[in-house]
């Protein structure tokens, strides 16, 4: 797997080689400046386009941030509070946040290698890695301050834990590499070294080129890059996958590798903290030796287990311990009305066809149906002389108009699945195909009315938002499984024909 590391050492690579043209074009005086620009803008460049890959995941992590600053500032009680309404209303333009942001920051690193409007590339450089560096410090520092705090509310900060972040990681290169929290941090402080020397050295900053191909190359680059993410974004699935949920990937053994490495983790480490003082402590003590934990924090002076230290997940091969890295595979849940289904997907022998539906479009409304009223009459008979019985029957039969509770899709959406989907569904059904449709939880209630709409033959799960989101970026979209294995994702856009399906 690509590291932080190779990857530093690859742009260096890079950028010492486009120094090397730079100077034999005789364009620079300053070699470790010129070196400097190549390798940020290599860097900017490279992060700007394993994004714009997958735009969607950049918008999702986008959100991640919006709820974590609204939850954030409405907890103070000052002013600010009222920008935490500002946050929801953001959330409805995150996919074109993310594709401006994707589209600059490639730019931006052709503008650097170019050395294009010096000044102003110099100024947009550092604005953005010091943007960069307040999102990836907001998202480390969190890891101090405990759950029930807020962020603002630093005398209640505590030791480092890992699962205080409001946000998971920053997202600086997608999904192609997970950084961990502090090391995205402290990569965006070291890159204002270089953001502060362009500033003061602007002047000195090489350009390449004329003034003309400057502005055509980094117009093309703009205009390129736009349309590269609309591609990812509206047309089409991400050309690249980086996700857990590629096509080929074997999610059943994946899940179990991940299950067992799970395991496995020890706790070897403690975080107590001093109810009565407020005092926390980082006690590196493992669970064998608990007894000289409590030994040395008894509860009657008010020492408490506030969390626990754990070593990563790993298995045991030839007599080693691997470590497994845990993806969004582990978080595999598919429910039914009855509980979990998601064993019976992975286990299910041969074909199966998953519709995903992560988002309905339209709305529920109530609407008057006329059904038929029966009256009943009852009539009371004598068996005998001690008995009798009553018989109901039918005293009339009339239309009468009650209101019923529906869901009107969209006409696009709802048309698509009829015309689209239900066919497709149907042939796959009849070759002894498992056919379901999954939702999210949030949307659970609306599923029957939704599949009564659509006159879809096929049960509806459910699931988590950010899982469903994570296996296929299209609503709807088709994933194609056998034996617990994704065989092929396909896109609204580009469904195949029956006999395509089949023929996997």
């Amino acid at each position: 797997m690509t590291s932080l590391p190779t990857l530093l050492i690859s742009f260096a690579v890079v950028g010492l080689a486009f120094t090397v043209f730079t100077r034999l074009a005789k364009k620079t005086d300053n070699v470790f400046l010129s070196f400097l620009q190549h390798f940020c803008g290599v860097w900017f460049a490279f992060s700007g386009l394993v994004k714009a890959i997958d735009p969607i995941g950049t918008a999702y992590k986008m959100e991640d941030y919006f709820v974590a600053f609204e939850n954030t500032f409405s907890g103070l009680q000052n002013s600010f509070s009222g920008l935490a309404p500002m946050f929801p209303a953001l959330t409805n333009y995150s996919a074109g946040f993310s594709i401006v942001m994707i589209v600059l920051e490639i730019t931006l690193g052709v503008m650097l290698i170019l050395g294009y409007t010096r000044r102003a590339t110099a100024w947009l450089f550092t604005l953005i890695v010091l943007f960069f560096t307040f999102l990836t410090g907001f998202t480390y520092l969190t890891g101090f301050v405990p759950t029930d705090a807020n962020f603002f509310d630093f005398a209640k900060w505590g030791p480092y834990v890992a699962t205080q972040m409001r946000v998971t990681d920053c997202g600086c290169f997608g999904d192609f590499i997970k950084l961990d929290p502090k090391i995205s941090f402290f990569k965006d402080l070291g890159l204002l070294i270089p953001a502060f020397i362009f500033l003061f050295r602007s002047k000195n900053m090489h350009q390449l080129f004329t003034a003309k191909g400057r502005n055509v190359l980094t117009g093309l680059t703009a205009l390129v890059s736009l349309l590269f993410c609309w591609q990812n974004t509206y047309r089409d699935l991400p050309v690249v996958d980086f996700r857990p949920f590629y096509e080929g990937a074997n999610i059943r053994e994946r899940k179990a590798l991940e299950e067992e490495a799970r395991g496995n983790i020890e706790i070897i480490g403690w975080l107590m903290e001093n109810t009565k003082t407020g005092e926390v402590k980082k006690v590196m003590i493992p669970m064998e030796r608990y007894k000289e934990l409590v030994a040395q924090y008894p509860k009657d002076a008010g020492w408490t287990v506030k969390d626990q230290i754990k070593t990563e997940p790993f298995i045991e091969k030839d007599g080693k311990r691997v470590p497994i890295s845990e993806t969004k595979v582990s978080d595999f849940s598919i429910d039914n009305e009855n509980g979990p289904v998601s064993e019976d997907i992975l286990n299910e022998e041969g074909y199966s066809l998953m519709i995903m539906a992560y988002k309905f479009y339209g709305e529920k409304t109530t609407q008057s149906v006329v059904v038929q009223d029966t009256t009943w009459a009852y009539d009371t008979l004598r068996v005998n002389a001690d008995s009798f019985r009553i018989q109901a029957r039918v005293d009339n039969i009339a239309p009468k108009k009650v209101e019923q509770e529906v869901y009107v899709p969209e006409a696009h959406y709802g048309d698509f699945f009829r015309s689209k989907i239900n066919p497709l569904a149907a042939e796959a059904t009849k070759a002894g195909w498992k056919v379901f449709a999954v939702n999210t939880f949030q949307d659970q209630e609306l599923a029957e009315l939704f599949r009564g709409s659509i006159e879809a033959p096929y049960p509806f799960y459910h699931g988590d938002d950010k899982l469903l989101k994570t296996i296929i970026r299209s609503n709807p979209g088709l994933i194609v499984w056998k034996n617990g294995t994704i065989l092929a994702k396909y896109h609204w856009r580009h469904l195949p024909t029956a006999e395509e399906l089949l023929r996997l």
